[in-house]
């Protein structure tokens, strides 16, 4: 066991250098700082609700439709009669967007008719604060509609209330879930589903690919510097070997992985405004947070799948013979996650066909992108199958490893770059 050890403090002792060591802290950094500059920019912007109003139209209605839009954004008034003045004028003022009042507008609505409103769209970077201005034209519109509709039930209905009129029906949202009803917009609970299904393949992944190109790159550095044989005639097992470079892989692999996803998780509670924090205190509140036992069985499962793609990436790093062709080791396995990720936003697993099923599930990475929803919807018969499928092919895994480590394929493998003649 000692002499396990000694392979595993080796191992990482060559693992980790000052461009790991700078990339780690800087990855926390980037996020952390992308984050709250996209929050700051966000707020600014939020606050920055311009809006420019050509009043052509000095009528009752026209009237309102300012009043309307004052309510909702900080109004300045353009002047001119053509586009081409309100557009100039606006510029000057730096406005992005601009309503104009055409001069019939009252007159139309008084006689029955529609009546438009221009809005007039400047785009001058198309950066951030056009692309987020550009959702209050969805609104204007709206806003403008709702505020005329009202005068005009004003006008026939004098003792009712125009929003009853405009919406006698309010819904009021039921969800049924984990054999309980929640008093709660639906959209609420699918999109926090949705954002910890995100999280969980991030992990996954992140931890696959360190993982996987630190054992493929370690072993293809040893081939092409013929120091592995000089390992091989020490004491030391080929089994023990292998596994310490799997352990000092998995280990440096978590912390990345962790720094990683607190940096990101910054980013994101951040940059969304905490809507994330938000979103995760109703769950709470409605019995969408996994508990003890639940996280415990999601990393079991973790550990599992991560397993599974190392022993993957071990088998096939045994053939290679350099680093350059060590991205060989770990393209099959990237498939392997890519494949459910992509999956998991298009199609929805329990409506697929038995066969289809089967054929999913025999894919190991599939199982921990799926807890999450299976765990909270009590599928319990399919989380267990699960475990016990990883371990089943984990099994299967090592014992191919040790039938390879007994003959002498480690010295001897074939895949690699060849140098042609002639360079």
């Amino acid at each position: 066991m000692r002499k396990f050890f000694a392979l595993v403090k080796k191992e990482l002792k060559e693992l980790i250098n000052a461009q790991l060591i700078v990339s780690f802290g800087l990855m926390i950094v980037i996020f952390q700082v992308v984050g709250r500059i996209s929050q700051t920019e966000t707020r600014k912007l939020a606050q920055r609700q311009e809006l420019g109003v050509a009043l052509q139209d000095a009528g009752i209605y026209g009237t309102k439709v300012k009043e309307a839009l004052s309510s909702a954004f900080i109004v300045f008034e353009v002047e001119g009669n053509q586009e081409t003045q309100w557009i100039e004028n606006a510029s000057q003022q730096d406005l992005r967007h601009i309503v104009v009042v055409p001069s019939d507008f009252s007159e139309k609505i008084s006689n029955g008719e529609r009546a438009k409103i221009r809005i007039y769209s400047i785009a001058k970077t198309l950066g951030l604060r056009e692309r987020i201005q550009k959702t209050i034209l969805s609104s204007i519109v709206q806003r403008v509609s709702d505020a005329i509709s009202s005068e005009l039930i004003k006008l026939k209905t004098a003792n009712v209330d125009p929003n009853f009129i405009k919406n006698p029906v309010e819904p009021d949202e039921f969800v049924y879930i984990r054999g309980k009803v929640i008093n709660v917009q639906s959209e609420i609970i699918y999109g926090y589903i949705m954002v910890q299904s995100m999280f969980i393949p991030i992990i996954l992944f992140l931890l696959l690919v360190l993982t996987s190109q630190m054992i493929a790159t370690a072993m293809g550095q040893e081939k092409e510097n013929k120091t592995l044989e000089t390992l091989l005639t020490t004491p030391v097992s080929r089994l023990s070997i292998i596994f310490a470079k799997m352990l000092s892989s998995a280990l440096l692999a978590v912390l990345f992985a962790g720094a990683y996803m607190y940096g990101f998780r910054g980013y994101m509670t951040t940059g969304t405004g905490g809507a994330i924090e938000q979103a995760g205190a109703i769950a709470k509140e409605v019995g969408l947070i996994l508990p003890p036992q639940g996280v415990f069985l999601f990393g079991i499962t973790i550990f599992l799948a991560l397993i599974t793609g190392l022993l993957m990436t071990t088998i096939i790093s045994l053939f290679i013979q350099d680093v350059r062709s060590a991205q060989l080791a770990i393209t099959p396995v990237m498939i392997l996650v890519l494949i459910p990720y992509m999956l998991s936003f298009v199609v929805d697993i329990s409506e697929l066909s038995l066969s289809s099923k089967i054929l999913l599930y025999a894919i190991p990475f599939v199982h921990p992108f799926y807890f999450y929803r299976f765990y909270m919807l009590g599928h319990t018969t399919e989380i267990a199958l699960g475990l016990v499928y990883l371990i089943f092919v984990n099994i299967v895994l090592t014992i191919v490893i040790l039938k390879l480590f007994s003959t002498d394929i480690l010295i001897t493998s074939r895949i690699g770059w060849k140098k042609r003649k002639g360079f």
